[in-house]
């Protein structure tokens, strides 16, 4: 299982979209086989050549209709605009 370290890069954004009312769907989330640790948690937001920022991620469970062969968890950033989280963001745990 994956844990979480210090300091580590959790993922990179391949994609982002909005649910009205939810926040920001980032992906890939990491597949829940690979992955124990805690469901909400600080990250730095890593902007390729721009800023960084904090925010909170949280990790959920979706349906999926149909299954896909490997279940992701589902990363959901709230209080961030799209626009701050461009493809290629890296996302990084911050120990917190």
């Amino acid at each position: 299982m994956m844990k979480r370290c210090m300091a580590d890069i959790f993922l990179t954004v391949e994609d982002v979209f909005e649910i009205t009312g939810r926040g920001l769907i980032i992906v890939p989330g990491p597949f829940q086989a690979e992955y124990d640790g805690p469901r909400q948690f600080s990250v730095l937001l890593k902007v390729p050549g721009e800023s960084e920022r904090l925010a909170i991620l949280t990790l959920e469970h979706m349906f999926q209709s149909p299954p896909p062969k490997e279940y992701r968890w589902v990363c959901l950033l709230r209080g961030v605009a799209r626009a701050d989280v461009p493809i290629g963001t890296e996302v990084w745990t911050t120990g917190t």
